[in-house]
């Protein structure tokens, strides 16, 4: 077998296989096994649960986020972000330096 293998190249040894592979699912034992499918059983239908009709689903709310205004915490308008990055300047720490100069400057 190995040297058939070998005479065939790589692609042979691939061949070979696939040959084989297809002689055994002609088997009348594989056939027979493949082909065999039993449908699993059904559980039987209650009377009870057919007989409820199901609730209908509410209608969902129209969304509409243009009237929301969180009042509590900021004060919205154009300019927000700018006031208060100009609020919290006088907290902000300074930049990190080495004292020595930097090369981009």
């Amino acid at each position: 077998m190995a040297t058939s293998l070998l005479r065939l190249g790589r692609l042979g040894s691939l061949k070979c296989l696939r040959q084989d592979s297809w002689g055994s699912l002609r088997t009348p034992l594989t056939a027979a096994f493949c082909t065999e499918a039993k449908e699993p059983k059904k559980p039987a239908k209650k009377a009870k649960a057919a007989s409820k009709k199901p609730a209908p689903e509410p209608e969902p709310e129209p969304f509409d986020n243009t009237t929301y205004k969180n009042l509590q915490h900021h004060s919205y308008n154009i300019y927000t972000f700018v006031d208060k990055d100009v609020e919290m300047a006088k907290h902000r720490l300074p930049q990190p330096s080495s004292g020595r100069p930097s090369p981009r400057h």
